[in-house]
Order: C-alpha cells, then structure tokens, then sequence
C-alpha cells in the first residue's frame, strides 16, 4: 500500500474502534434506583428500559395504585440517569470523533471514551 492508502486505512480502523468502544460501554450502562423504603428497586439499560425489578416487604404494605405510582417514578429517575450517562459517552465521542476528522494522523493512544 502507498503511504496515503495505510494512513487512510488507519485512520478508519481507529474510527471504528472509536464507535465499537461507544457500542460496548453503552451495552454496559446499567443504572439501578431504590426508593427510600426500599420498597421498589429497579434496573435500567443505556436506553431507559427495564432490566430488572424487585420488590421489597414493605411493598406488601402499599396499595396497587401507590405501588405502580412508585414503580413509575422510581423508573422515571434510573432511565434518566441512564440516558445522561449514555448522552456524555456519545458526547465524548463526538469530541475525539472530531479529532480524529480534524488530525487524521493522530493516534487516539489507548480507550478513547
């Protein structure tokens, strides 16, 4: 290859390891939110979406309205923690994404996000 070919194919090999380094820490994100009377504790993936539910005994204590009122908001604050961690790993992206577009020959030198 020519010297101008093996940078291009660098820099696109350090732009996909750049995206699958997003995907991957993304597919961690797991936030998990209790509330105070440890009646309900729930888990959340990068999208918002429930991975997981328990309740507690002092959910026994609590009518069905009240507890699907609780379930609800104590969802309502995992997903949105989980989105604003995932909305800072793509906002770190973007950043050395853009670095790399505006210093091709860069070497990002190790875990960009």
């Amino acid at each position: 290859m020519t010297g101008l070919a093996d940078s291009v194919v660098a820099r696109i090999a350090r732009q996909r390891d750049l995206l699958h380094s997003l995907n991957d820490h993304c597919d961690a994100i797991r936030v998990r939110a209790t509330t105070r009377n440890r009646a309900v504790s729930v888990e959340v993936d990068a999208m918002g979406a429930l991975t997981d539910l328990t309740l507690g005994s002092a959910a026994t204590q609590l009518s069905p309205n009240e507890l699907s009122e609780l379930i609800v908001n104590i969802g309502q604050t995992a997903a949105k923690a989980a989105l604003a961690r995932r909305d800072q790993l793509i906002a770190q992206f973007r950043l050395e994404f853009e670095r790399l577009r505006a210093d091709p020959s860069g070497d990002p030198g190790g875990n960009p996000i």
